[in-house]
């Protein structure tokens, strides 16, 4: 399970795509100005679910491309099947 940044962002976009279907309305525009025009009906929804699946992009894939970027950062190598870092440190690294 992911920790941090990578959560709280994912759960925060999974909540914005269940409100957006439900509403079924979407406020498109600038940050800080009145919208420029709203989607809504089935344009909403395709946002809502777009959102959604961003969101649990973020909160499950990310981090795991993050540990595997780290450990390759560190000198060392990534062992897919085991889902171990393999470096040149004492102790191998593995995070869930």
């Amino acid at each position: 399970m992911s920790t941090g940044w990578q959560l709280i962002f994912g759960l925060g976009l999974i909540a914005v795509g269940v409100v957006w279907i439900f509403k079924r309305e979407v406020p498109i525009g600038i940050e800080g100005r009145a919208p420029s025009f709203h989607a809504r009906g089935i344009g909403a929804i395709c946002l809502g679910v777009a959102a959604i699946v961003l969101g649990l992009i973020v909160t499950f894939d990310v981090p795991r491309n993050l540990e595997v970027d780290s450990c390759l950062d560190g000198g060392g190598s990534f062992d897919y099947e085991n889902d171990v870092c393999n470096s040149s440190r004492s102790v191998p690294v593995r995070t869930q």
